[in-house]
């Protein structure tokens, strides 16, 4: 959707796939469309030092989420399991039944007699949901709790498929176990959703009651707010190097300062629309909603410096956080004051709350010189043919 400002006669675009290119003068309008106060910016571009005047634009962009209760080096493990500290099914700590699990790992080797396993558990130690993937057999499937037999736990197969993807010695992998609600779960490896069918539900929005599609059900015994612990397991040259959970998102270490590379990571994950071209996403099996995907500087390899709707978590209400944030890695800058590198967002307004912070502080001269005059010499080289 483009927004036009009809003040200045400039726009802003809340697709950020759309408009990678920027004028001097448009550069203005860019920091006006991903900051929200007013100071000064000085920045040297081709000989001339400019002074930007941040205008007050209200343009919501999609950001990293780095939120995370828990994030773990695994260094190369075949076996860990992940304690819960807290109830899972406490709505009013969690606020939400909503959980990310992402589990990743490399293949060390020759992977045909891999076999990669990821289960939420109950206290008990009795399976709620569980995910096979075995390598060699180019195979996955889900296991659950037989929900039928009620004098004792079975469990048994639920789901089965081909893998999209082999694994291939020397590259990564992915696990995402996504939470919705207590019987409402899905499992994505390496960006391949591990489910099928959906449902129709209810919910209730402001005063009315909505529909909408979710994936069906998942007919186990015990559902997720029974869930005490996650445990990954593998074989052969499958190795774990790194789990993170929470009502957050995260990706490869190995990608962390290529802005662009975690971010199409993270789309190809989210719930974008399965025909979107260049990268689709899983539709109604994503992860997560497309817009929280890390917005990079001016379609550089460099995070923007104000990450302004990173995915809300159980102290934000249910709106965004506003996180200040390292250009080069993404992850959260040390600010100053008693607010800390990430807030929920605060002003309201028709579509929801906006930041009201900028980070400015954050923006690196060194690097928004080095991204304006590459896409200075680009516009020069295109007026040229």
């Amino acid at each position: 959707a483009v927004v036009s400002t009809q003040s200045t006669g400039a726009f802003c675009t809340h697709d950020t796939n759309l408009v990678y290119r920027f004028s001097k003068r448009s550069f203005a309008l860019y920091i006006a469309c991903t900051q929200n106060l007013l100071p000064g910016f000085s920045v040297k571009l081709g000989g001339i030092m400019l002074e930007i005047l941040v205008l007050l634009a209200v343009c919501l962009v999609p950001t990293t989420s780095i939120l995370c209760e828990g994030d773990t080096d695994l260094k190369d493990v075949q076996a860990y399991t992940e304690e819960m500290d807290r109830d899972m099914g406490d709505l009013d700590y969690w606020r939400t039944a909503q959980q990310n699990f992402q589990v990743f790992g490399k293949f060390d080797g020759d992977p045909s007699k891999s076999v990669i396993k990821a289960d939420y558990y109950t206290a008990e130690n009795q399976l709620i949901y569980g995910l096979t993937v075995d390598c060699g057999k180019k195979k996955w499937s889900t296991e659950v709790t037989n929900p039928k037999v009620a004098d004792k736990d079975t469990v048994k197969h639920w789901l089965k498929g081909d893998l999209a993807t082999e694994c291939v010695s020397g590259a990564i992998f992915d696990i995402w176990f996504k939470i919705h609600q207590p019987k409402s779960m899905s499992w994505i490896f390496n960006g391949q959703a591990l489910q099928f069918d959906t449902q129709t539900t209810q919910h209730r929005h402001g005063n009315s009651i909505a529909t909408r599609t979710r994936p069906l059900n998942v007919p186990t015994k015990y559902g997720s707010n029974s869930g005490k612990y996650f445990k990954v397991k593998a074989t052969g040259a499958a190795k774990f190097t790194r789990l993170t959970w929470g009502q957050c998102m995260s990706w490869p270490k190995s990608i962390q300062e290529n802005c662009q590379s975690a971010r199409l990571w993270v789309q190809a994950r989210s719930k974008m629309g399965t025909t979107v071209q260049p990268v689709s996403g899983l539709g109604k099996f994503g992860s997560n909603w497309q817009i929280f995907a890390p917005r990079c500087f001016m379609g550089s390899k460099y995070y923007d410096w104000l990450q302004s709707t990173v995915h809300a978590n159980r102290n934000s209400l249910g709106r965004q956080m506003c996180c200040c944030v390292d250009m080069v890695t993404g992850e959260p800058a040390e600010v100053s004051g008693d607010e800390g590198s990430c807030v929920m967002a605060k002003i309201p307004t028709e579509r929801g709350f906006m930041c009201d912070r900028s980070c400015m502080e954050h923006a690196k001269k060194d690097l928004i010189e080095e991204v304006m005059a590459e896409q200075d010499a680009e516009t020069h080289t295109d007026s040229l043919l």
